[in-house]
């Protein structure tokens, strides 16, 4: 089974990022194959259930770097840097919870798309334009790893409505 995991706080602006995308994809596409779109927010050990159950996982979550605003990184387990490794509201870090997962024999394959953000300390549930700008050169990025695992898609047709409602307007 294959996972995509959304990481952050969806009151703090863009620290939000990686929950607002797994809420688009649940939106957007109808997939076919054994996958699960998991809403991570700052759950840190909660998801162990879920990651326990899963071979490949990818997760998504803001990554405050000097970089632009929106720029996106790739990366996997062995590769994770510290600053992605931010305390949860339950003060553990994911990085924990893979490694509570390797101590209980668990080592699923991991892959991390990280995206620079804008502001991650304000107050607010939206995320800032840079980050609606770069979202759908990370769905195509997230879409390209998993076709290799045996997972389709289609764009889902209320979707695709409700998009063409919002240019008719």
């Amino acid at each position: 089974m294959t996972g995509i995991i959304g990481i952050g706080n969806l009151i703090l602006k863009d620290e939000g990022f990686g929950v607002h995308f797994i809420n688009l994809l649940r939106e957007k596409y109808i997939f076919n194959g054994n996958i699960r779109l998991i809403d991570g927010s700052t759950l840190g050990y909660g998801l162990l259930d879920d990651i326990f159950n899963l071979d490949d996982i990818i997760v998504v979550d803001a990554l405050k770097t000097d970089e632009e605003p929106g720029s996106i990184f790739k990366f996997d387990a062995e590769n994770i840097p510290a600053n992605l490794m931010k305390k949860t509201a339950h003060d553990v870090e994911f990085i924990d919870v893979i490694a509570m997962c390797g101590l209980q024999g668990h080592n699923p394959k991991i892959t991390f798309f990280a995206i620079s953000p804008v502001d991650c300390a304000g107050v607010g549930t939206d995320i800032s334009a840079p980050l609606k700008q770069a979202m759908p050169a990370l769905e195509k990025l997230v879409l390209e790893e998993i076709r290799p695992l045996g997972i389709n898609w289609r764009v889902n047709p209320e979707y695709e409505y409700a998009e063409l409602q919002k240019i008719n307007l």
